[in-house]
């Protein structure tokens, strides 16, 4: 490891190799493995926080290169936390540290966090055991969340049959699977032999009395989220912060947690909280989207400027985007947010746009692409100029959005929602709107595309179809095949027509609220949205009638 320094460290008769790399006189990180590991899972980790602090990391007596102990008892929890002390006084005798522990490490660092030697502590993935017993004593006002644990956390029975868990370790393709060696396999089985049953009474849980941060895998295996949320009695002040990353975290997404350690680092030095960790701060936030950060195109009328104002009341941060500027900026005056100018139909601009939203505010928690315009007229009355305008801002646009911030969202690693709004001439057809109605069902299956792909990356999307909503869309809808005064007319009358329905964009706005908070996929608003949607999967022909009846009724109202 280049620029990392070894020293050993004796602690109860056991030698300890640490390592340490970055510059001594800065603010010190000590690092803690987990099982079955030693300390190179913390590679990617230690090398981008030794740009900045002091990184100490050192392998579990029993793991990598420090020397085991005679017997079972070595193992103990009093043994591990002698270690720890042990290693701190060795690298920072005269001041605090920052404290962070995963798996095994994160369990073992708990009963040691003494305020007088440690500064912060970040937890990954290892509940406290005096804070699981208190829980698991009180199984029956929680019997489904406990069985769910226990089947989760099946192993640890299994590692307390002798002989056989060494006998499995000695397979190779399951030690590479863990990228783990047999000795650090088979040694560290006896922490859960020496810990997990039979463990020696004591007071109970402690207050913890300094800050404390959670890094909640949402991928994880083994740890369900329940056994997270046993720490929050025992916290004076607890974060959680969501990655959207498997049980090895460490490993499989470095940058990611190397971010999340040092931003609660600098926080508790004194530094602001970046808008994520402040709004992680558990029972620090009232209403649903207090502290997340959504971006709204689309969001100068319609359902883009009442589903800016709903997000705006449910706590979000908006930022309020439109081709047209003074609307973006009335709306972003409604929602306290901020205004920004974007043709939609402009790749290179939304990539700019992304840029400096990134950099000023940072990575949209929600991203809502909505900037749609309308086109009416049969296939043989529309031009060539009116696809590619209807193309470029319905399919192109909701393209060019998502290609300039998903990357951001994806990288950040800390999950997020998108929202498209489609429609139900998406799954409707209608012989007057083969354009938009081409647009629509392109981005409607687009986002069912995007949903599996950014599943595993803890980012949800919904699709919303509403019907006839009463915007100023229908206003502006261009009717191919028409005269200048004759398109005048008939969005004239499109709009007292919808006018009339009386179904308004707030209806909508609600219903993109209660489908990021439900993660729905496919959501019609509309009666006739849902209508249709049934009537799309189980009688499209039936389906397709009702949308050239639907048509003709239409059309007769615009004529009157």
């Amino acid at each position: 490891m280049s620029g990392v320094r070894r020293l050993v460290v004796e602690s109860g008769g056991v030698g300890l190799a640490v390592f340490e790399q970055g510059d001594p006189q800065a603010a010190t990180v000590l690092l803690v493995h987990g099982y079955p590991d030693n300390s190179r899972v913390w590679d990617g980790v230690a090398e981008r926080l030794a740009e900045r602090f002091h990184v100490v990391r050192y392998d579990v007596r029993g793991h990598g290169e420090s020397a085991a102990p005679a017997d079972r008892d070595g193992y103990r929890m009093d043994r591990l936390n002698a270690d720890l002390l042990a290693v701190k006084d060795a690298v920072s005798p005269d001041d605090t540290v920052h404290l962070v522990g995963h798996d095994w490490g994160s369990i073992q660092c708990w009963p040691a966090l003494d305020p007088r030697k440690f500064r912060s502590y970040t937890s990954i993935s290892g509940p406290d055991l005096d804070q699981i017993g208190v829980w698991m004593r009180g199984w029956r006002r929680r019997p489904g969340k406990v069985i769910r644990q226990v089947l989760h956390s099946w192993y640890i029975g299994a590692f307390q049959v002798p002989v056989v868990p060494e006998l499995v370790w000695r397979i190779p393709a399951l030690r590479r699977k863990f990228r783990a060696t047999y000795r650090d396999a088979s040694n560290g089985v006896q922490l859960y032999r020496a810990n997990m049953v039979g463990r020696p009474a004591g007071g109970g849980p402690s207050t913890i009395r300094l800050p404390v941060q959670q890094i909640a895998l949402t991928q994880d295996p083994y740890v369900t989220r329940p056994l997270l949320d046993v720490a929050e009695p025992w916290c004076d002040v607890l974060w959680r912060r969501e990655l959207a990353a498997g049980h090895w975290a460490p490993r499989t997404h470095p940058a990611a947690v190397a971010r999340l350690i040092t931003e609660f680092v600098d926080h508790v030095d004194g530094q602001d909280a970046p808008r994520e960790l402040a709004r992680a701060r558990v029972g620090a936030t009232a209403r649903e989207m207090d502290g997340q950060l959504a971006l709204v195109t689309g969001a100068g009328s319609g359902i883009g400027k009442e589903t800016a104002l709903a997000l705006a009341a449910a706590g979000a941060e908006v930022l309020c985007v439109d081709i047209d500027f003074e609307a973006a900026e009335r709306t972003a005056a409604q929602a306290g947010g901020l205004a920004y100018q974007l043709d939609v139909a402009d790749g290179q601009a939304a990539h700019k746009l992304a840029a400096h939203v990134t950099s000023q505010h940072g990575v949209p928690d929600l991203l809502m692409a909505n900037a749609g315009i309308g086109v009416s007229g049969s296939f043989l009355d529309t031009s060539e100029e009116d696809w590619r305008r209807v193309l470029d801002v319905n399919l192109w646009g909701v393209i060019h959005t998502l290609r300039a911030f998903l990357p951001r969202l994806v990288d950040r690693s800390e999950g997020g929602h998108v929202v498209i709004t489609s429609s139900a001439a998406g799954y409707v057809p209608s012989p007057a709107l083969p354009a938009y109605s081409t647009t629509k069902a392109g981005v409607l299956m687009l986002a069912q595309c995007l949903a599996g792909e950014l599943a595993p990356h803890g980012i949800g999307v919904s699709a919303i179809c509403p019907g006839f909503v009463h915007t100023n869309i229908t206003a502006t809808t261009r009717f191919a095949g028409t005269t200048p005064d004759e398109e005048k007319k008939r969005q004239q009358r499109a709009y007292a027509l919808y006018g009339k329905r009386g179904y308004g964009p707030e209806k909508v706005a609600a219903a993109v609220l209660a489908a990021v908070r439900d993660n729905r996929l496919v959501v019609p608003v509309t009666p006739e949205a849902r209508i249709g949607a049934l009537g799309a999967r189980f009688a499209p022909a039936t389906t397709r009638a009702i949308g050239r009846w639907m048509e003709t009724r239409a059309e007769r109202g615009m004529a009157t």
